[in-house]
């Protein structure tokens, strides 16, 4: 998959999109001018911010919009990351899949002990609160804050 950010992005958003990208396996394209929609396969993802600061997290699949993440980021540490698949712990919401990873559901954690995946995004809700802990090797890289009225599946 192929993530991008919107046209001027700031520097947060940039950062955050590369972390995001390496984190989950993603190539990082720096957009510019250039038109996502055409370049891509099909499969990408799109960053936007609001008033400067990171803000959606929008997934297409065969250039239809399946999914789309309104959260808030609270810090981001810089640390070197492998090409560990990425295992979801706890009820997403919505299917892992989406963003390329594996959920934890049997199959998902054979997989993730059979492999000695670094990666987990430990998913809790706090009422109408979701909390996407992003760690690597058991220490956290950032955290994610989204409201349930924030996230968006669109149906295929």
């Amino acid at each position: 998959m192929i993530l991008t950010t919107s046209r001027k992005p700031g520097r947060k958003t940039r950062r955050l999109a590369r972390t995001l990208a390496r984190y989950m396996n993603w190539d990082y394209v720096q957009r510019g001018k250039l038109n996502v929609e055409s370049s891509a396969s099909g499969n990408f993802a799109v960053l936007q911010e609001i008033k400067g600061n990171p803000a959606i997290l929008r997934v297409f699949k065969n250039n239809k919009e399946v999914l789309s993440l309104r959260f808030s980021i609270s810090e981001i540490y810089k640390i070197k990351i492998g090409a560990d698949p990425v295992v979801f712990v706890g009820k997403v919401g919505f299917n892992p899949l989406l963003l390329e990873a594996v959920p934890h559901i049997r199959a998902g954690a054979k997989f993730a002990m059979k492999f000695k995946s670094k990666k987990k995004i430990y998913v809790k809700r706090i009422g109408k609160i979701i909390i996407f802990n992003f760690t690597y090797d058991d220490k956290t890289i950032m955290k994610m804050k989204c409201y349930e009225s924030g996230v968006r599946i669109q149906d295929s």
